[in-house]
């Protein structure tokens, strides 16, 4: 299978890395403002779904570009 020249010529959405976890979003590309909504839609996913404290601030969001996945990692 050919690997696309970039990325914009494929459909790449991001998922949760949380095992059991179906949340994702497209990332149309790997510019500042989409990283930005990226993590900002995954922060209220975590908020929502995995009862992240909205006042936590200091957890750091972990981008696996090769997995496509986002993760907030332990303190």
């Amino acid at each position: 299978m050919p690997i696309p020249k970039t990325l914009s010529h494929a459909k790449t959405h991001v998922r949760c890395g949380t095992p059991d976890c179906d949340w994702g979003t497209p990332l149309p590309g790997f510019g500042e403002g989409d990283l930005d909504r990226c993590c900002r839609e995954f922060r209220e996913h975590c908020i929502g779904r995995h009862g992240l404290d909205p006042d936590d601030t200091e957890r750091i969001c972990w981008f696996d570009l090769e997995a496509l996945r986002v993760t907030l990692l332990d303190d």
